[in-house]
């Protein structure tokens, strides 16, 4: 059986997505991933079990959102403020301004994703799959489209995906009501939904008056750490985690803060890159038990994490609902590198962590209480605990058993005239 799966970056650091395939394909059904390309990708890869076709549309719709409204809320505002009211030529920048604005609506909201649409369904409708599965809003057109002629559409919203823009910026609004009426119309025609956790399923489910959406977690397998992996025993110096993008609205800024307040035995390490790295570079300059370092390999995260760190830090905002009910991937990859958790008191990661006692929750808003559960979590007396506790879930979160969620939903739609 044919499976075509559509998602807009370039699956270089897509675990789901790359799980996913991985999965469809080990089962023996030809997999193709169609996704975007850039510079640094090829337009063709062959991996283990599936194929991925990259088509030259050089960047995302969500990074074309977040760029542009970066730039409005960051560089326009700043030079509005530094430039005196009476210098500037109200009559002839107003008009200028809005129809910069309608320019740029109308690339962001109708002509990108059109053309976006247009590239994946075109690839995907020579693929001419059974089952189409598409990520993320951004493909779900696509997806519609190819799935017409009687064939299975399976739709996996890792977030709720119009919600992204909530809170960072003050032209998002129009764009945000005008993607939650494109969502609810388009997954009505999905014959199945799948999400990440409960929190966002029932949004989705209420929201768009769909069937409750199946829930598959973000959570990578179990079994890939060597002995030689394995962080043991207690060191003198304690190391604090955070593993991931550098990026706005993460809570990176008062982690950074909060190394004011730890205990003199602790490190925080931050391992990544991104956008907000050279913020966060000068916020720690203040202090000498803060280093950043290299990202690593997708294959390598946990194994990195396991050997260098003594517990991880999922910080997150709650800038809006997409981030309040966030399921991050680095929780789960955490929790198979043996290592405790300290995160943002939202709801699914306080239902993981202070559920299951693998670690304390904070207020991401406040530095000295990052400090205080940092600092709680290192202590010989308490690490040890968690550890133990986090050993105790690890095959419950594990994609050993997760990925027999996805399986039996690939099975139950599949139609019955396609052949395996």
């Amino acid at each position: 059986m044919r499976i075509c799966m559509f998602v807009t970056n370039e699956v270089t650091r897509d675990p789901r997505v790359s799980r996913h395939a991985e999965t469809l394909g080990a089962l023996g059904h030809e997999v193709l991933v169609v996704c975007l390309k850039s510079q640094s990708t090829d337009l063709m890869e062959k991996r283990d079990s599936y194929t991925i076709r990259r088509c030259a549309a050089f960047v995302s719709l969500r990074d074309l959102m977040k760029r542009r409204i970066r730039k409005d809320v960051y560089s326009y505002g700043l030079s509005r403020i530094a430039t005196p009211r009476s210098s500037q030529p109200r009559a002839a920048f107003v008009p200028r301004r809005l129809l910069a604005i309608a320019r740029d609506s109308f690339v962001r909201l109708v002509a990108y994703p059109a053309y976006v649409t247009w590239t994946l369904w075109k690839t995907g409708r020579e693929f001419n799959a059974h089952i189409y599965i598409t990520n993320d809003l951004d493909t779900l057109l696509a997806g519609v489209m190819c799935s017409m002629t009687s064939r299975i559409l399976i739709h996996d919203a890792h977030e709720l995906w119009p919600d992204q823009f909530i809170g960072i910026g003050v032209y998002a609004s129009p764009a945000i009501a005008w993607l939650r009426i494109i969502e609810r119309l388009l997954l009505k025609r999905a014959n199945v939904v799948i999400t990440v956790n409960e929190f966002i399923s029932e949004v989705l489910a209420k929201r768009d008056a769909i069937r409750t959406p199946q829930v598959i977690l973000n959570v990578p397998p179990t079994g890939l750490l060597t002995i030689h992996q394995q962080r043991r025993g207690s060191a003198a110096k304690k190391v604090a985690l955070y593993q991931g993008l550098h990026t706005f609205h993460r809570g990176l800024e008062n982690l950074v803060a909060a190394c004011e307040f730890l205990e003199s035995d602790v490190t925080l390490v931050l391992r990544g890159y991104g956008p907000n790295e050279e913020r966060l570079r000068e916020i720690a300059k203040r202090f000498n038990n803060c280093r950043f370092e290299e990202p690593v390999e997708m294959k390598e995260l946990i194994g990195a994490a396991a050997k260098t760190a003594d517990i991880g830090i999922v910080p997150y905002l709650p800038v809006n609902i997409n981030n309040y009910l966030a399921s991050p991937n680095k929780l789960f990859e955490y929790i198979q590198a043996g290592l405790p958790v300290v995160g943002s008191n939202l709801p699914f990661l306080e239902k993981i962590i202070a559920g299951h006692k693998i670690g304390f929750v904070f207020d991401p808003r406040s530095p000295r209480d990052i400090a205080r559960a940092i600092n709680r979590a290192t202590r010989d007396d308490v690490l040890p605990v968690l550890r133990r506790n986090v050993r105790e879930i690890q095959r419950q979160y594990s994609w050993n058993e997760e990925k027999k969620k996805l399986v039996e939903i690939v099975r139950e739609a599949t139609p019955r005239q396609a052949g395996h």
